[in-house]
């Protein structure tokens, strides 16, 4: 089984000036592949854009292009601007390699509609074109806006982050209303969703079971369309790596063996049409060892 962590976040401060750290404690320092090696072992991994600057896409870029650890990088971009698809362009052939697997930007993170723009709407249907997939980051109140744009391009891959859990209160809505509000966007076929970013709302007084959640997410997705991702280092406020991973075994103990490599690692590397030519071998005991963490 391959085992491919589709959600991960690599910075240094001291290279970019991520205005979200500044105030983001203990978070607020260099995470570095040498990092992530340390904490997961041989994972392979998809990093995704934690800034917004075209200076970040080349630097995780070239950390794709120097490893096999990073089988895919999620690169920022503002779909609202006409240019976008031609700086995605332009990066694609600076790094002239199959690394730059999609986009992410935060058209429906509680920044409005921003999704059902003429301009951004014209540009998914480019980032479709393009083989390219797109990742959701929900906030509040947008999954209907995201079964919208998703419904209206089948052409694209889109990726749902964190199971937007986000997307809708759910200690003072409940998990009946978040799933009620997924599901439509999750019977969608050009639609998967990452098993992901889950830790704050997991521990927190009056969060919810990590259990349930999957449940939900089987239900409605399937194993076949959803993917683990760790949301390292967002994910050591609340758990080492190792923890993540032995939770995340857990909750998917009863799936057949073909259903776990889905989730583990098949589902991302379809989504995201990831290369693993030259991928290490992968040492998969975490994900096995269900009954250790």
């Amino acid at each position: 089984m391959t085992v491919i962590d589709a959600h991960v976040h690599l910075w240094d401060p001291d290279l970019h000036d991520h205005a979200w750290l500044r105030s983001a404690g203990e978070l607020h320092r260099p995470f570095r592949l040498d990092d992530l090696t340390a904490a997961s072992g041989s994972v392979t991994a998809v990093a995704v854009q934690a800034g917004r600057t075209v200076d970040e896409a080349r630097w995780l870029l070239g950390l794709a292009a120097r490893s096999p650890r990073i089988a895919g990088v999620v690169v920022h971009a503002d779909l609202a601007d006409p240019a976008a698809m031609d700086t995605i362009d332009t990066l694609r052939a600076e790094d002239g390699s199959s690394a730059l697997v999609g986009l992410r930007d935060p058209v429906g993170a509680g920044e409005g509609d921003r999704l059902g723009l003429p301009q951004v709407r014209r540009s998914l249907a480019a980032l479709g074109e393009r083989g390219l997939a797109m990742d959701l980051l929900l906030g509040h109140g947008t999954l209907r806006e995201a079964y919208a744009a998703a419904r209206d391009l089948p052409q694209v891959r889109f990726v749902v982050d964190h199971a937007a859990i986000s997307a809708v209160d759910v200690r003072r809505e409940g998990l009946s209303e978040w799933a009620a509000q997924l599901t439509p966007l999750g019977r969608l076929p050009n639609v998967v969703c990452k098993l992901s970013g889950l830790g704050k709302a997991t521990a927190e007084p009056g969060g919810v079971r990590l259990d349930a959640v999957a449940r939900v997410m089987l239900d409605v997705f399937g194993p076949h369309r959803l993917m683990f991702g760790s949301d390292w280092p967002v994910s050591t406020l609340w758990s080492p790596y190792e923890d993540v991973v032995g939770a995340t075994a857990r909750v998917l103990g009863g799936l057949t063996a073909d259903e776990a490599a889905a989730v583990w690692g098949g589902t991302a590397i379809g989504a995201y049409g990831l290369d693993l030519a030259d991928t290490p071998a992968i040492d998969n005991r975490m994900t096995t060892q269900q009954g250790e963490h």
